[in-house]
């Protein structure tokens, strides 16, 4: 169906945890290359945006979960963009296994000056680009995360070089890992996630100190901020069963 793109994942065993499990992480990777992928195809891709000096960064994500794929097994992920304004674009997701969505997303994205390192208005054309604004993949769109709630620490870490991408900043998905690696695995491997909402605030580069913590909510919520000098880089809500 037109504006619609589809990529086949056969999960490897880097992408699961011990228990079979494809990583939280690792199906918003799969996620944001796929999403890679359909871009490059539209003509605004990541080789395309950088001759502009500009590049897409993910600004807020949320993944709602029915059940996550296991090692080797074989899925389809779908995606479509809802929304193009200026700087900023909102694309979704299915997760596909077998005849089950079994997860689906929504993202906000924005073009980013990589010289600047802020926001700007596309300069490519996307005239072309098939916009589906009343395909919806979650109940709710993806929204800004409410990081007012008392917090303790986690944990401390570093930036280091496997953390960077190619644009130079440390890639968002490292942004989870950090949180979820600073957690008990029992809860972790549990499967009793079932949304994640991320905002992601502020670049973080080689070297960076920054600060885990944990914020605990009503009904079975958590929030997790990854802070540097006192200033939030990125929230993350995440929703269990028992919520």
């Amino acid at each position: 169906m037109a504006g619609y793109f589809e990529k086949e994942w056969t999960l490897n065993f880097t992408q699961c945890y011990a228990n079979g499990q494809l990583k939280y992480s690792e199906l918003n990777n799969i996620l944001q290359i796929t999403a890679s992928e359909h871009a490059v195809i539209l003509g605004f891709g990541a080789r395309t945006m950088l001759k502009h000096k500009q590049s897409w960064v993910l600004s807020r994500m949320l993944i709602q979960i029915k059940r996550l794929p296991r090692f080797e097994q074989t899925l389809t992920i779908r995606t479509w963009i809802q929304d193009f304004s200026g700087s900023r674009s909102t694309r979704n997701f299915e997760v596909i296994l077998g005849e089950h969505v079994v997860a689906t997303a929504s993202s906000l994205w924005a073009v980013f000056n990589v010289e600047a390192r802020k926001a700007e208005a596309l300069a490519v054309s996307t005239e072309h680009a098939v916009i589906l604004p009343d395909m919806h993949s979650t109940p709710r769109p993806v929204q800004r995360i409410d990081g007012l709630c008392d917090f303790q620490k986690l944990k401390d870490y570093q930036v280091v070089l496997s953390d960077l991408d190619i644009a130079g900043h440390a890639n968002n998905v490292k942004y989870m890992d950090w949180c979820f690696d600073a957690l008990d695995p029992k809860y972790v491997l549990s499967q009793q996630i079932t949304e994640i909402e991320m905002n992601f605030l502020r670049e973080l580069t080689y070297g960076n100190q920054v600060s885990i913590h944990k914020g605990v909510g009503a009904h079975g919520s958590d929030t997790y901020n990854i802070s540097r000098n006192e200033k939030i880089h990125f929230l993350m809500h995440v929703a269990n069963k028992q919520a």
